[in-house]
């Protein structure tokens, strides 16, 4: 994210160092399954590689200025590992230090760059059972759900870097979801004529407010076919989480800056659905934050869902959620790639300030697909199907609502290529 600014009249935020790649680690803030592979032996010719099963939580520091990950394997019987990053806003580079319990606490000497692009390649110099090296990490796809660490040593000169541990950090939509288990889905009605200029405004404040305080925004979106209704997902750590970062906002000084700016606009902000994953696995994904000069003109998709109400009885929503994977399956052959499912959390309303719906239980589907062609000439009609014939299974109060939704310039949730 470029946070610098054009040429204007002095201001008294002139001196303040600006902050392009502040945003680089963003993609990695969160809870990963890891795995990973490393030579045997390094520097010594080997080619036997050793697979390795790991996780990692990664946290912002400083205001976003540093950050931190932990690292924990068994392939070592007790191991632990951290990373520490510090972003220096006058030379844009980073300086990255390692430390773990094997090494007594102590860290490693840091190794320094910068990206470029979805790559970042960073350097320094260690040793290696005596021997002067040069360390160099290479993070690369990390604007894809499958961001990749690689680890290389050399011991005479940056050409003849040897790959040593590779880490691929996979598609763990499963794990990172985990982090923000309470998600609300809210459906702003606004004033006619203001949705747009209400979109720019939250998108221009809200995305790092919410994080920086524990939450996340999955995604804002301009639903369509209803111009006066603005769509956005947030998740939470827990419930307590959800009252606690609410009152931390709505209390706070950002939130009483651009109150009135906001509340001009809004009509109605009570059609809110409390929900969590129906199962582990189907969590919402917190994909890599948007990159505002890379992504400036790239297209980003369209995200769709689906609002199943259905009929109060135990157990109906699971009976419901399995007649309906077929149809589930239809969508995802038809072009939509899952984001997750997602039920009623049925529990009482700890911060009553923010109402949500009490009429459950929901059940939610929503997906992702590439383009508007994909949607008109396959989804649309796939869609339609599926819901009559869900509708049949009689467990429904009601017929599904299909939701179309244009993700919004700083929208996670959005297509990202493979």
């Amino acid at each position: 994210m470029n946070d610098s600014a054009p040429s204007r009249v002095a201001t008294m935020n002139d001196g303040v160092p600006q902050t392009t790649g502040l945003h680089d680690f963003d993609f990695f803030m969160g809870r990963w399954n890891v795995h990973g592979r490393r030579l045997r032996e390094r520097l010594k010719g080997s080619h036997e590689w050793i697979e390795i099963e790991a996780t990692a939580v990664a946290r912002p520091l400083l205001s976003g200025f540093g950050n931190e990950d932990e690292f924990h394997t068994d392939f070592w019987p007790g191991f632990v590992g951290m990373s520490f990053r510090f972003f220096d806003p006058e030379t844009k580079q980073w300086s990255i230090y390692w430390s773990d319990n094997r090494r007594g606490g102590g860290h490693l000497p840091p190794v320094v760059g910068s990206f470029s692009g979805d790559v970042g390649i960073f350097k320094g110099p260690d040793t290696f059972e005596g021997r002067p090296i040069l360390v160099r990490y290479t993070w690369s796809r990390v604007k894809t759900p499958s961001p990749r660490w690689e680890q290389a040593f050399s011991e005479d000169g940056p050409a003849n870097a040897i790959p040593t541990p590779a880490r691929r950090w996979p598609a763990q939509e499963l794990s990172r979801s985990r982090d923000f288990p309470v998600i609300e889905l809210r459906r702003y009605t606004i004033k006619d004529g203001e949705r747009e200029p209400f979109a720019t405004y939250f998108d221009a404040y809200s995305p790092e407010a919410f994080q920086q305080m524990g939450a996340i925004m999955f995604g804002q979106f301009l639903e369509r076919g209803n111009r006066s209704t603005f769509t956005w997902l947030r998740g939470f750590r827990d419930t307590d989480a959800r009252a606690t970062v609410n009152a931390a906002f709505y209390y706070g000084p950002v939130w009483k800056e651009h109150k009135a700016t906001m509340n001009d606009r809004l009509i109605d902000h009570t059609n809110v659905l409390l929900l969590r994953p129906l199962a582990p696995e189907t969590g919402l994904p917190v994909l890599p934050a948007v990159d505002e000069v890379d992504e400036a003109d790239t297209a980003r998709g369209v995200v769709v869902a689906q609002i199943f109400a259905i009929q109060p009885g135990a157990n109906n929503v699971e009976a419901f959620a399995a007649a309906a994977s077929e149809t589930f399956a239809g969508y995802r052959a038809a072009g939509a790639r899952p984001l997750g499912v997602l039920t009623t959390l049925d529990v009482p309303n700890n911060f009553p300030q923010l109402p949500f719906r009490t009429d459950g239980p929901h059940l939610v589907w929503l997906g992702v697909i590439e383009s508007e062609a994909v949607l008109d000439a396959r989804l649309s009609a796939v869609a339609s199907r599926g819901a009559a014939a869900l509708e049949r299974t009689e467990l429904l109060r009601a017929s599904p609502e299909w939701l179309v939704l244009d993700p919004t310039p700083r929208s996670r949730l959005r297509w990202l290529p493979d």
